[in-house]
């Protein structure tokens, strides 16, 4: 696909508001797909470089004061600039408490936001689909296409869900990405950085429905290869072989990586 492609080539700078507890995993993933990271949850400088970056992604894994005034800067500095700026969130523990439910739903009212990715648990809940929250790890009980639907009509945006077949909607369209490695939810983060993937692709193309399946094809290409890799023997070792793989794919890669997905072949290629 040329929008891997054309991230190795561009190397957009991706503003990252991310947690600590996986802001490292997302870094290293972001420059193998190519792009350039930037994690800051300053409110000082926030506004900065949201101005200077190609694309943001908002993930709220651990939301702090500081990080929501940022991203509250963030907000202010996208209704200033007048071009068309990718903006990605990851509602991480959506529904666990109200403090997460609250931060989501301003960042989502606010009509910035490209690009909805969470778990499928998550993603439920904030559809209006029943859903278990467990600390901040979500489970689906409920539809998960209807929660998307929902969630892509009513703020406009592309809603993900990942999980052992990962759903994409937008609008009338949707698609499923299938394979992917059994490693990947054991790895702390690995959900996480689908979502620096995305917004990576995000920050090269004006199409973030294309984006989205961009991104999952790859993480579940290189999960895969990853998994087969001699000296992986467990999370460990398989997370260091994952950031390898992203960092090998290639678009011939894509083209043969097909029968992976499922959806209007001439909507996306």
């Amino acid at each position: 696909m040329s929008v891997w492609s054309n991230l190795k080539k561009k190397k957009p700078l991706v503003y990252q508001l991310s947690n600590m507890v996986a802001a490292s995993l997302q870094a290293n993933v972001c420059l193998a797909s190519g792009a350039s990271p930037v994690m800051s949850l300053c409110r000082d400088e926030a506004g900065i470089f949201a101005a200077q970056a190609d694309s943001i992604l908002m993930n709220v894994g651990t939301p702090t004061s500081e990080s929501l005034m940022a991203a509250e800067a963030v907000l202010v500095a996208l209704s200033q600039t007048p071009e068309h700026k990718a903006l990605i969130l990851d509602p991480v523990g959506y529904g666990a408490t109200d403090v997460r439910r609250d931060f989501v739903h301003r960042i989502l009212e606010s009509g910035h936001v490209s690009i909805v990715k969470g778990n499928s648990g998550e993603m439920c809940l904030l559809g209006g689909e029943k859903g278990v929250v467990r600390g901040i790890d979500g489970a689906a009980q409920g539809d998960v296409k209807k929660a998307l639907s929902r969630i892509s009509e009513q703020y406009n945006v592309v809603a993900v869900a990942t999980g052992e077949i990962d759903v994409i909607v937008y609008g009338e369209n949707t698609f499923s990405v299938k394979g992917g490695s059994h490693w990947l939810p054991e790895i702390t983060g690995s959900g996480c950085s689908v979502g620096t993937i995305i917004a990576g692709c995000a920050a090269v193309t004006k199409d973030p429905l294309l984006a989205s399946l961009t991104g999952l094809i790859a993480v579940s290409i290189a999960s895969e290869r990853a998994e087969k890799i001699e000296w992986v023997r467990g999370p460990g070792s398989f997370g260091c072989a994952f950031i390898d793989e992203i960092y090998r794919l290639s678009p011939p890669d894509f083209f043969d990586a097909e029968s992976r997905w499922e959806g209007s072949k001439e909507r996306c290629l």
